[in-house]
C-alpha cells in the first residue's frame, strides 16, 4: 500500500529545507461489524451520525492500514462467505479484555516452544541410547 503525501505548495520552514503537509485522512472501518449496519431506506426516519477526527501517529496508522488491507485480502482469496467469520474475529478482539487476549497469546507461545524442545529431545534420544535409525 502507498501512501501518498500531500505538501501544502511554497510553504517551508524557517531553514527552507522542511516542508508542510496536509495530514492524512484514514477512515478507520476496521472495527465496524455487519451487526451495527442498518439498511437505509423510506421506513428510516431519522439516523444517527457520528463523524470523529482525532490526530493518529504514523505507527498507528500503519498498523490499523496494514490490518484493513490484510483483511480485505484474506477475504478476496477465500471468498465472499469468509467475511461473516472476520467479523467474528473482529467482535472478539472488540469484546475480549486486552489483558487476556495478551494472556492467551504469552501462553500460546510458551506451549509453541515447549511442544518444540519436546520434538527435539525425542528426536535425539535413540543417539543417547546408543541406536542406530
Amino acid at each position: 500500500m502507498q501512501i501518498d503525501i500531500d505538501l501544502v505548495p511554497e510553504q517551508r520552514d524557517e531553514t527552507g529545507r522542511k516542508g508542510y503537509y496536509n495530514p492524512i485522512i484514514f477512515p478507520n472501518e476496521f472495527w465496524h461489524l455487519r451487526t451495527q449496519y442498518i439498511q437505509i431506506n423510506d421506513t428510516t426516519p431519522t439516523v444517527l451520525l457520528r463523524v470523529v477526527f482525532q490526530p493518529m501517529s504514523y505507527f498507528k496508522f500503519q498498523v490499523f492500514a496494514a490490518m484493513t488491507f490484510g483483511f480485505q485480502e484474506a477475504i478476496k482469496k477465500q471468498g465472499g462467505g469468509t467475511a461473516a467469520e472476520f467479523d467474528e474475529v473482529k467482535r472478539m478482539l472488540v469484546e475480549t479484555n486486552p489483558w487476556f487476549l495478551a494472556l492467551t497469546g504469552i501462553v500460546s507461545v510458551l506451549h509453541i516452544v515447549s511442544v518444540g524442545k519436546a520434538t527435539m529431545s525425542l528426536s535425539f534420544l535413540p543417539l543417547f541410547l546408543g541406536l542406530r535409525c
